[in-house]
């Protein structure tokens, strides 16, 4: 469920694309959320969310879990949150603007960096323990994850 202040339509036809099940607007009632959630439990009751894989990198959201090859990867949950999407698009470039939207909170202030640094942890995690490169830099436009070294 997406919880935020921004309640304009686009706001939450973004929200529910980028993957949220639900979108609540500030403020709400306690109430509300807890009924919200019971119904997300009964629609996703024995449903598994699936592994994603690219190339030798797997991603399982239900667990919270991320490997490289066999080895399990130790991510904070915001290198998590930010490999997902990454996951989640593959080869697509992926703004700074839109990272900040769907990794940290819509109220964020975009003008730090942020998600460069996040990139730069996941990059030391990621990619270069095994000789990979696969998290592109695109100056001036974000990032995307490829695979541009293949074998």
């Amino acid at each position: 469920i997406m919880l935020t202040a921004r309640d304009g339509v686009e706001d939450r036809i973004k929200g529910l694309d980028a993957g949220a099940d639900d979108y609540l607007t500030k403020p709400f009632s306690f109430g509300e959320l807890t009924a919200r959630l019971r119904a997300l439990v009964r629609r996703g009751a024995g449903r598994r969310p699936a592994l994603l894989e690219i190339g030798d990198l797997r991603l399982d959201p239900a667990e919270r879990r991320a490997w490289r090859a066999s080895a399990e990867l130790m991510l904070s949950p915001k290198e998590f949150a930010l490999l997902e999407l990454f996951m989640r698009h593959p080869g697509e470039l992926l703004s700074r603007a839109r990272i900040l939207e769907q990794v940290w909170d819509f109220a964020y202030d975009g003008g730090s960096n942020v998600v460069d640094q996040y990139v730069a942890y996941l990059r030391r995690k990621v990619d270069y323990p095994f000789g990979r490169t696969d998290l592109e830099t695109v100056r001036g436009a974000g990032y995307r994850l490829g695979q541009a070294d293949r074998g």
